[in-house]
């Protein structure tokens, strides 16, 4: 066990170091354990706050978390000028996409997670560019059908837009994207995706790796939390 550090100067001290430590762990991790490690930060980063304030802040008696898979997208490959645009709206804003956060209530957007686009090096896909992007933004549709009804989707049909469908996405869960700066919304020629939690828990989107090396999926995963 932790022994409890008494003075808070010395406290935040370690949880910073911890914290650093943690973060370096993750970041060179191979791409197979990151999805284990991403559902194991909360409990680590609460763990050590709590043991370096001698358990007398609020994470002291925090309640313990889980994580409930709720559902799954289908594979998106990363392979030719479609997986190096996907790989770019991944990467985007410190890889905002990999690991989403929606918490009760709260709508999040995918245009606006990977932020303005003037920035980001893509690749042109049959006249498109950033083509994937669309295909990437259904994943996220996919991976939430399970737990959000219907009106919790708000996003132009990529059928109905562009006239065809995508590769192992059903017609109505396929997303038209058009990020033009990164802001929210359909408006204005932009075409984005936004998911509104409606449910009383939170909500967790984590990108991983698929069934191949060269492929991801995207996992809905459910937050519950227990008091011991």
């Amino acid at each position: 066990m932790l022994r409890t550090l008494g003075s808070p100067r010395v406290a935040i001290i370690v949880l910073i170091l911890s914290a650093a430590i943690l973060c370096l762990d993750y970041w060179h991790a191979p791409s197979s354990v990151l999805f284990e490690q991403s559902l194991q930060r909360d409990a680590v980063f609460a763990l050590f706050w709590s043991q370096a304030m001698g358990g007398t802040s609020a994470f002291a008696h925090s309640s313990s978390v889980s994580f409930d898979l709720v559902g799954e997208s289908a594979a998106l490959s990363l392979a030719g000028d479609v997986g190096y645009n996907v790989r770019a709206a991944l990467d985007a804003s410190n890889g905002a996409l990999r690991d989403v956060t929606i918490r009760p209530g709260e709508t999040w957007s995918f245009n606006a997670s990977v932020g303005s686009p003037a920035h980001i090096r893509v690749r042109v896909v049959a006249g498109v560019p950033g083509g994937g992007w669309c295909d990437l933004a259904s994943r996220y549709v996919q991976a939430l059908r399970p737990v959000l009804p219907p009106e919790a989707f708000a996003f132009p049909n990529h059928v109905h837009t562009a006239g065809i469908g995508l590769l192992n996405v059903a017609n109505e869960d396929a997303v038209a994207i058009w990020n033009i700066d990164g802001q929210p919304g359909s408006f204005g020629g932009r075409q984005d995706l936004q998911i509104t939690n409606t449910t009383n828990a939170t909500l967790r989107l984590v990108v991983v790796e698929g069934p191949s090396p060269d492929q991801i999926v995207v996992r809905a995963l459910r937050v519950e939390r227990s008091n011991p």
